[in-house]
């Protein structure tokens, strides 16, 4: 398949979910920018990631206004050469859209960075150390990753 390829509108929905109504209504407000040709929307390869990413943060409760906000985001921080959209992990609890690359965690609407912490990996390490007859510290130090 050629990523220089165009979509017909049916296609799109068939692949991201999204319904009509809401494509007339994201290039209303300039969320999409299909090309335009006669009275018909064609859509390019990252247009489709796009749509099927708002698709999807919609479908999990994240309002239009941060979807918005995060995208904008993304777009100003990552790199104007890449689709940040094609090549992030994005997820959402309903509430904050958030940004994996890397390893990496950030929130895409408010660009705060997140670290990980394994709390098993924790556990672990707190019995290992509870074990080991010599005491230090330096052996069972866990490291957190620090986005950012």
């Amino acid at each position: 398949m050629s990523l220089n390829k165009l979509f017909s509108t049916d296609m799109v929905l068939r692949v991201t979910g999204a319904t009509a109504n809401q494509l007339k209504y994201w290039v209303k407000i300039g969320l999409i920018s299909p090309t335009q040709d006669g009275r018909r929307y064609l859509y390019t390869f990252r247009d489709v990631i796009k749509i099927r990413v708002i698709s999807n943060l919609k479908d999990e409760g994240l309002s239009l206004q941060k979807i918005r906000k995060g995208i904008d985001n993304l777009t100003k921080v990552l790199p104007s050469d890449d689709d940040p959209l094609a090549r992030l992990i994005i997820f959402t609890d309903g509430q904050e859209m958030i940004a994996m690359e890397k390893g990496m965690y950030f929130s895409a609407t408010s660009m705060q960075r997140y670290f990980r912490f394994d709390l098993e990996q924790l556990q672990t390490s707190i019995i290992n150390f509870q074990s080991d007859k010599t005491g230090s510290t330096e052996a069972h130090r866990l490291p957190i990753s620090k986005v950012g």
